[in-house]
């Protein structure tokens, strides 16, 4: 029989039904795996692209709309059986409108399911065989994901002239810009793209687990280890690990991790044999490395052999042609997720979105649309922004751009008397545009904040309720020395 039909990823909170589904298809020679809940999900489909997946539309969060609109994102192509009750028939023609492929009523039909599925992965295969794996393809991949704006179009040159290669890569870019998903394009544009992609936040794992994590140990090594464990370097032969906000990765750790790269072999912790491995790495962080390099806090001779390449992601202030084409696609995915009329956006709406600094990027403006979708009837207003403007006079991005965002221009100073240190700090408005004013202000709220704190920028951010280093680097520009604190 013919073991390497295919790969399909199941998706129930209810374990017996992927074990029974898994059981059928793997007789019939396909390769399984299971998830059961939306956060499973989005992993595994993360890492590989199945050639189709079964997928229940109530899981625990995210739900299975929710996963079929980020599977949809990932994988365009990708085939989706929706699974349902016997009352789930309207679900399933809302997530066939969203692009699942078909759905498959419970209780299941044995025959039924073999039958969908085998049409199902012959179409992606063919699709597959079509599908031509030039520049073109990855610019229709990226300009969907991300827009087609000027500073889109740069990245798309620039994953261009390096997917094709083994080079390293650092990826440069805020906060919630997407590095991930442009490591994982690069990864799919790739010669690895049938291998493993795994991304590690080196900032959400303590100093003493990464390197567990990344090289495995083996048995008895530590206090626990009562059996050895592959790292991630293993698990990812012949694939691309991502190394997510690596400048947060311990001296230590950056140590072993050069001598990976450079022997392309490691060792697990308590272990001596080498261990082989072939596996491409791409780095990103929302710091400057070089800067980290030059404070002594990342290794500069791994920053050099990680730097074959460098791509950097504006943040989406300065993306501007991109944010009402995303806003579009947020807003279209999060509508068929509940399943209620596209909403549309008022002309007003759009100048609030266009005007918004959005310090937390791509990922904020996702989670603002999906609330406009709640909160909105039949088209998205001015007040419905309202949330939006309000009490963000000082967010973290505003800070790091020097921009407040308000509605309109704010009045003249009264006139005081003469060598009043207010009037002395009073702007001159006259003539400026409105975002020159509320640069302007908002630099004398934080020399004043500051000043009031005794020079203590811990303090000074915590009052503002900004990230300390966003502070940092705005107190940097205005040439306010360290604190005296």
């Amino acid at each position: 029989m013919d073991t390497n039909l295919g790969y399909v990823l199941i998706i129930d909170d209810n374990k017996d039904i992927c074990e029974l589904l898994a059981h059928l298809l793997e007789r019939a020679g396909y390769q399984t795996q299971q998830g059961y809940n939306g956060t499973m999900a989005l992993n595994l489909l993360s890492q590989r692209e199945p050639d189709l997946l079964l997928l229940d539309s109530v899981i625990p969060e995210p739900n299975g709309m929710a996963v079929l609109a980020k599977a949809r994102v990932l994988y365009p192509q990708l085939p989706v059986i929706m699974i349902t009750g016997t009352a789930g028939v309207l679900g399933a023609v809302c997530a066939i409108k969203a692009g699942a492929w078909d759905y498959l009523p419970k209780p299941f039909d044995n025959n039924r399911v073999l039958e969908l599925v085998n049409r199902a992965v012959q179409t992606h295969a063919r699709k597959d065989n079509k599908k031509s794996k030039s520049n073109s393809d990855i610019s229709a991949r990226i300009f969907k994901l991300m827009g087609s704006s000027p500073e889109t179009k740069h990245v798309i040159k620039d994953i261009k002239r390096v997917a094709h290669t083994d080079f390293s890569v650092i990826i440069q870019g805020e906060t919630g810009t997407g590095k991930e998903m442009i490591a994982r394009n690069i990864h799919l544009s790739s010669q690895r793209a049938s291998g493993e992609f795994f991304p590690i936040d080196c900032g959400a794992i303590s100093d003493s687990l990464i390197e567990n994590e990344l090289f495995g140990h083996e048995k008895g090594a530590f206090t626990g280890a009562d059996h050895a464990s592959i790292g991630k370097f293993e698990a990812t032969n012949g694939g691309t690990l991502f190394l997510d906000e690596i400048v947060n990765m311990s001296l230590s750790a950056q140590s072993k991790l050069l001598r990976v790269l450079q022997e392309r072999v490691v060792y697990r912790i308590g272990g001596i044999k080498p261990i082989p491995v072939n596996v491409r790495i791409l780095a990103a962080s929302n710091e400057s490395l070089m800067d980290a390099v030059i404070n002594g806090t990342f290794r500069e001779d791994l920053y050099y052999r990680l730097n074959e390449y460098t791509i950097h992601i504006q943040p989406l202030r300065k993306r501007t042609d991109d944010i009402l084409f995303l806003a579009d696609g947020f807003m279209k995915d999060v509508c068929v997720e509940l399943c209620i009329e596209l909403l549309a956006f008022s002309d007003e709406a759009k100048e609030i979105l266009l005007s918004y600094l959005w310090p937390g990027n791509v990922r904020e403006l996702r989670a603002v649309i999906r609330r406009l979708a709640l909160i909105s009837q039949e088209e998205v207003t001015v007040k419905d922004l309202d949330f939006l403007t309000a009490g963000n006079l000082l967010s973290a991005g505003n800070l790091d751009s020097g921009l407040i965002i308000t509605t309109e221009k704010p009045p003249l100073p009264k006139k005081t008397p003469q060598g009043c240190s207010e009037c002395e700090m009073a702007p001159d408005y006259k003539g400026l545009s409105l975002k020159e004013i509320n640069r302007i202000n908002n630099d004398i709220i934080i020399q004043k904040v500051l000043k009031e704190s005794g020079n203590n920028k811990a303090e000074t951010a915590r009052r503002l309720n900004v990230d300390y280093k966003l502070l940092c680097s705005n107190l940097k520009k205005l040439n306010i020395s360290e604190d005296k604190s």
